[in-house]
């Protein structure tokens, strides 16, 4: 396992990390509205394997089951009994759990109490807005981060899926008024989603040192090569959730020759490495400097495995190889213009 430094702060975390979205989802199936001991114990043995192996950051959000997640891996921590200096626990607020109150300091207070108490902890390690809230004074929101600071209950804030223009705000209201800023924003990158980190964000690296804490790097399995032949496997995500293949699939053309023959590159390069696609994109992923870790979520403890070995595969990615996938992939983000010499800015990757 590799660390890295979360931002501009002296919390190292594991290249790869554990997220249990989907925990909570398996408790529901079936009609089912609590807490399973199976499920529990399954979760339990993918969150030891994650440690045995190295991972020592683990997310997870108030919106996740419903809450249920939360208490799953508060119960699978407290089983486990690891020393919790050893590891990175975070967690998001987001408005829509508030009801009216979104994220006012009102609910904020009272959610971040409702979070610990479900994780059986006294603190996290990192509490995020988990969404930008528009009906909520964004300095309130900062200056109620900091509230949890001062009191213990994290270290550090972030933010989820904010956009370039509202961290600059918060970069500046917090060095205006002496507050202390996010230090990483958990935001979707993967082969297909690219322009927001690679050229939005690029100012945000460079004169904040913002951290990242990716989700999707597979995009949901579509980078898997489950879908190398065009069609959408029976029952997958894809065929069932209508946003997955609004976002992914019809924009990259199933059945057109060039989505086919991409997927066949990705593959071959992947034959070629001796390596899983799924590797290769996740490799893929944590080969950009600017992602501080890349969460994952699994059922499987063979897949925790196989994720953890695309360390190895990040650097057999030369420069040879990764102007290779560029050409397949073919969307390669075009960089902001310097407005003092008109002329484009580096690419970031």
């Amino acid at each position: 396992m590799e660390y890295r430094y979360l931002g501009n702060s002296g919390l190292k975390v594991s290249l790869l990390s554990f997220g249990n979205m989907t925990t909570g989802l398996e408790v529901f199936k079936g009609g089912k509205d609590e807490c399973n001991s199976e499920i529990e114990a399954h979760n339990f043995e993918l969150i030891k394997t994650c440690v045995d192996n190295g991972i020592t950051f683990f997310d997870t959000a108030e919106l996740y089951g419903l809450g249920v997640s939360e208490i799953i891996l508060g119960k699978n921590l407290k089983q486990g009994g690891w020393d919790r200096d050893d590891l990175s626990i975070s967690t998001k607020l987001v408005p829509t759990k508030g009801g009216i109150q979104g994220n006012s300091r009102k609910r904020m207070r009272v959610g971040v109490k409702q979070s610990l108490q479900r994780l059986q902890l006294e603190n996290v390690d990192i509490l995020y807005l988990h969404r930008y809230d528009y009906d909520v004074p964004i300095l309130e929101q900062i200056k109620t981060m900091n509230e949890f600071i001062d009191q213990d209950l994290t270290y550090y804030w972030g933010t989820s899926e904010f956009t370039s223009s509202q961290l600059e705000e918060i970069f500046y209201l917090c060095n205006k008024h002496g507050l202390i800023p996010p230090i990483a924003d958990q935001c979707q990158y993967n082969m297909f989603a690219r322009k927001i980190f690679e050229v939005e964000y690029a100012p945000l690296f460079d004169n904040y040192k913002l951290g990242t804490t990716i989700w999707s790097p597979l995009a949901a399995g579509l980078l898997s090569g489950k879908y190398n032949d065009g069609n959408i496997p029976e029952g997958s995500r894809y065929a069932t959730i209508p946003i997955y293949k609004r976002r992914y699939a019809e924009n990259i053309g199933w059945r057109a020759d060039k989505g086919v023959e991409m997927f066949a590159g990705l593959k071959q390069i992947s034959d070629d490495l001796g390596c899983t696609q799924s590797q290769l994109a996740l490799a893929w992923a944590i080969k950009n400097p600017d992602v501080s870790t890349a969460i994952f979520g699994t059922n499987d403890k063979r897949q925790i495995i196989e994720n953890i070995e695309a360390i190895g595969v990040a650097k057999k990615l030369d420069n040879a190889l990764l102007e290779k996938i560029e050409k397949l992939l073919n969307n390669r983000p075009s960089p902001a213009l310097n407005w003092r010499t008109f002329t484009p800015r580096e690419f970031r990757r």
